[in-house]
């Protein structure tokens, strides 16, 4: 009976395995050819009772690999940019900016699946599809989210992601006006502190 049981967990590891594998192999397939995206997006910010706390708009830009620049307008309007290297979030109402390096911890971030490397996902996630979904679990405990689903337009460019944190708090986000491959100047992925600045740096 025990060599049964084990047997039939090893044949169970096999098929989740497989299954890991056709996911990862097809999510692979779909961003491969987006070497840059532009767009907007529709964000809302929900609690673990349901309860909405937040709801924003605004436009985004991606470029492999690991260039990103995410502008949040009203009535929170935020700027993140990363050029690979650094990682400048600037909070205009606050006149204040924090700048990181960009390293490892970014690989364990939904930042991985629209402008890292696409080869990179397999080693930090295990990928499993359902009902036209991509749900991605992070390998490493310590990563800032518990789930991730994506979804894709028939065009075959990311149409909705929702993110599900470890404080039960879940984001949703809807894009649109997507635009696949559109020539981006690498100015847009820097960025220079207006006068008055409080800059911070969390090195």
């Amino acid at each position: 009976m025990k060599s049964l049981m084990r047997n039939s967990l090893l044949v169970l590891g096999m098929v989740a395995s497989a299954a890991w594998a056709d996911a990862t192999d097809d999510l692979s397939r779909l961003l491969q050819p987006l070497g840059a995206i532009s767009g907007k997006f529709q964000q809302t910010l929900i609690d673990e009772r349901g309860k909405v706390l937040q709801k924003s708009r605004g436009k985004f830009s991606v470029q492999r690999p690991g260039k990103l620049r995410w502008e949040t307008g009203a009535p929170f309007p935020q700027l993140l940019v990363t050029n690979n290297k650094k990682l400048w979030l600037y909070d205009p109402d606050l006149e204040q900016v924090t700048v990181r390096p960009v390293d490892k911890r970014m690989k364990d971030t939904p930042a991985l699946l629209l402008g890292g490397k696409v080869e990179e996902i397999r080693g930090s996630f295990n990928v499993s599809s359902k009902e036209g979904a991509y749900q991605l679990t992070p390998k490493n405990a310590q990563a800032p989210f518990k789930t991730m689903e994506i979804r894709f337009s028939k065009a075959g460019l990311p149409s909705a992601m929702t993110v599900r944190d470890s404080m039960g708090q879940t984001t949703k986000i809807k894009f649109s006006g997507m635009t696949a491959n559109p020539k981006l100047s690498s100015s847009i992925f820097n960025f220079k502190p207006p006068a008055g600045t409080d800059v911070i740096r969390d090195e």
